[in-house]
C-alpha cells in the first residue's frame, strides 16, 4: 500500500524536504520525496497498519512553519519512478519536536546541549569582569551555567550572550526604563503559557510565535500589563526564544518566576556577565513577521530562512524599490503578467511602478516632498482663494503648534516617502513634537482607533489623468489641517491618513487596470510591515485585483 502525503509549502529553502527525509529515515520506511513548485509530496510504501503508525509519527514530528500552508493524504497505486528532486538545505534546524524532546531526555547526547551537533570543541564560557567563572561541556556543567545566568538576570543584572544571531544583552523587562531603552529591543517570553499575560494577541499569531522559525511579532501591550508601567511603549516586538541557548536559560528563568526578558544589541549596555562559546556556527538573521487577519504572513525582517537563490538575486539591483518589486515577481512568477507595485518604505524613497513584457519595469510615481515647513505653509497660503483664510485660522487656532512647526527642520536626506510625509503631518497637526518619531506616533494612533471609519484624507497625484505623475503632498497635508480645524481628534485623523492611503491604492489599481490592463498588484516596502496598514490596503484593493506579497523574502528587499 502506498500513501502520498502532499504539503503546500511556499518556500524554496529545502527545510520541509529535509524534515520529511529525516522522519522517514528514522522510521525506516520505503519513501520518496518529489517537489513540484510549492507542492512537496512524500510517498511512503508499507503495510496498512504500519502506514497508520507512520502517519501518527509524522503528525507529531513535523513542527509548525510559517511557510507551511496546508496538507492532504491519499492512497496511490505506486511510488513514482525517477530520482528525488530535493532542494539543498544547509540551514541549522533547531526547534523541532525531536530536538526539543532530546534536550530534556537525560539519555540523549543532546541533553541540555545548545548545539545540535555536539563535539569535543563545544564549550560555553561564563565570564564576569573579564574573568572566567565557569566552562561547560557536559550536561551537569550546562545545568549549573544556565542556573547561574538565570540567577544573575532574576536578581536584576543584564547578561551579554552570544547567540546564533550575534551578541545580545538580556535582562528583566523591569530594567528597560532605567536603561533608557525605548524601541531598540524585543521582549522574549520565557514560556508560551505567559504570552497572553502581556499581549493582545490572536490565536493565529500565537501559533506563529511557536513555529519552527520562532519569529517576533509586533503586538499591543494589554491594559493589565500596561498599568504596571514597566514597558516604555504601548507596542512591543514579542517572541519566544529563537536560539536553543536562550531557550534553556529561559526555562530556568520561568522556574524562578521571570516571565519576560528583553533582548537588545549588547554594545550599548554594561552587563554583569557574559556567555560566549568557541564553536563556529552559521549567522542567522532574527525573523520578524506580521500576521494578517486572514492568516497570511508578511515577513518584515530576516532573509536567513529564504531560498539562497532568491537572496542572491536581490544583489543584481541597486535600487531598493526595483529590487522589492522584482523579488515579488520572482516569487509569484509574474514575468509573463502585467503588474503594478506600490512600494512604501520607512528608510528609502517610495515608488509606484509598473511591469510588462513590452516595456519592462517603469516608474510611474515618485513621492517628492517639500523641503521645509515654511515652504509648506507658503504654498498652502497661495493655493486658491481659501488658502490665506485657512492659514490665518490655523495660526490663530494652534499658535504653539504652528510656531513649533516653523522651528522644526526637515532633514535634507529624509527619504521621499509616505513615512516621511507622516512625520511632517505629525508635526503640523501637533501629534508629536519630535520629527523623527512623528510617523510612529501617527501609526500608533491609527492602530489604536476603535471606530469604523476615519475622515477621507486627500491622496492624489499632481496630474490625476496621467499615468506618470508625482504625488500631491501639499493636498494631503492641507486636508489633514482642515480636519484639525474642524475639531476632529488626533486619533481619528491619524486613522484617516492610514485608511485613506488604502483607498488611494484601490483607486490607482483600478486606474492601472483600465489603462494598462494590469492583472496583479504587488505590495512591497517596510511600511507594509504594519499589519493594520496592510490589512486596510488589501481590503480596499482585493475586490477587483489579485494582491501579491513576498512569500519568503522580507518585504524590504
Amino acid at each position: 500500500m502506498v500513501l502520498a502525503f502532499e504539503f503546500h509549502y511556499i518556500s524554496q529553502n529545502g527545510i520541509l524536504e529535509r524534515l520529511l527525509k529525516d522522519i522517514a529515515l528514522d522510521f525506516s520506511i520505503t519513501h520518496k520525496i518529489i517537489k513540484n513548485g510549492s507542492i512537496v509530496t512524500l510517498f511512503v510504501e508499507e503495510e496498512s497498519e504500519k502506514l497508520g503508525e507512520f502517519a501518527d509519527v509524522l503528525s507529531h514530528s513535523l513542527p509548525l512553519s510559517i511557510f507551511f500552508k496546508s496538507s492532504s493524504v491519499q492512497v496511490v497505486e505506486a511510488i513514482p519512478q525517477g530520482e528525488e528532486n530535493l532542494l539543498p538545505c544547509t540551514f541549522p534546524i533547531e526547534f523541532t519536536p525531536k530536538i526539543l524532546s532530546n534536550l530534556k531526555d537525560k539519555n540523549s547526547s543532546l541533553y541540555l546541549n545548545p548545539f545540535i551537533v555536539p563535539s569535543p570543541f563545544d564549550a560555553l564560557v561564563l565570564s564576569q569582569n573579564g574573568e572566567e567563572l565557569m566552562r561547560a561541556k557536559e550536561a551537569d556543567d550546562f545545568e549549573k551555567l544556565y542556573e547561574q545566568v538565570a540567577h544573575f538576570i532574576s536578581e536584576g543584572g543584564n547578561v551579554e550572550i552570544k547567540t546564533k544571531s550575534g551578541y545580545y544583552a538580556f535582562g528583566k523587562v523591569e530594567n528597560l526604563l532605567s536603561l533608557g531603552l525605548k524601541d531598540d529591543f524585543e521582549v522574549v517570553a520565557t514560556d508560551m503559557s505567559v504570552v497572553e499575560r502581556l499581549a493582545v494577541i490572536r490565536d493565529n499569531e500565537i501559533k506563529v510565535l511557536a513555529s519552527l522559525e520562532r519569529p517576533s511579532i509586533r503586538v499591543k501591550v494589554n491594559a493589565f500589563y500596561a498599568n504596571k508601567g514597566i514597558l516604555p511603549t504601548n507596542r512591543v516586538k514579542l517572541r519566544l526564544a529563537d536560539d536553543l541557548l536562550i531557550q534553556l536559560i529561559g526555562e530556568k528563568l520561568f522556574a524562578k518566576g521571570v516571565h519576560f526578558i528583553f533582548k537588545t544589541k549588547s554594545s550599548s549596555l554594561t552587563c554583569k556577565a557574559n556567555v560566549d562559546f568557541d564553536k563556529t556556527i552559521p549567522l542567522v538573521e532574527p525573523l520578524e513577521v506580521a500576521v494578517l487577519e486572514n492568516g497570511e504572513i508578511v515577513i518584515v525582517h530576516g532573509k536567513s530562512y529564504a531560498s539562497p537563490k532568491l537572496v542572491e538575486s536581490l544583489a543584481k539591483f541597486e535600487d531598493y524599490a526595483h529590487a522589492s518589486f522584482a523579488s515579488i515577481m520572482q516569487e509569484h512568477g509574474l514575468f509573463d503578467d502585467k503588474a503594478s507595485c506600490f512600494y512604501l518604505s520607512c528608510t528609502h524613497d517610495d515608488r509606484i511602478m509598473n511591469y510588462s513584457k513590452e516595456h519592462g519595469m517603469l516608474d510611474l510615481t515618485h513621492f517628492k516632498l517639500p523641503s521645509s515647513f515654511e515652504a509648506i505653509f507658503d504654498e498652502i497660503e497661495k493655493s486658491g482663494k481659501s488658502g490665506p483664510k485657512m492659514m490665518e485660522n490655523y495660526k490663530n487656532s494652534f499658535p504653539d503648534i504652528f510656531a513649533h512647526a516653523l522651528s522644526t527642520k526637515i532633514p535634507q536626506n529624509a527619504p521621499q516617502s509616505i513615512y516621511t510625509l507622516w512625520k511632517i503631518v505629525s508635526i503640523i497637526l501637533g501629534l508629536s513634537k519630535d520629527f523623527e518619531s512623528g510617523a510612529e506616533v501617527l501609526i500608533e494612533n491609527a492602530e489604536n482607533f476603535g471606530g469604523k471609519k476615519g475622515p477621507r484624507i486627500d491622496y492624489f497625484l499632481l496630474n490625476e489623468e496621467a499615468l506618470i505623475s508625482d504625488f500631491n503632498a501639499l493636498k494631503c497635508i492641507r486636508s489633514g489641517m482642515s480636519f484639525k480645524l474642524a475639531g476632529i481628534d488626533d486619533t481619528t485623523i491619524s486613522f484617516g491618513y492610514m485608511e485613506s492611503l488604502g483607498y488611494f491604492f484601490s483607486d490607482m489599481a483600478d486606474f492601472y487596470k483600465e489603462n494598462l490592463h494590469n492583472e496583479k498588484i504587488a505590495l512591497g516596502g517596510s511600511l507594509f510591515g504594519y499589519r493594520r496598514l496592510t490589512e486596510l490596503s488589501c481590503q480596499n484593493i482585493k475586490p477587483n485585483h489579485t494582491i501579491c506579497l513576498n512569500r519568503e523574502l522580507p518585504i524590504e528587499a
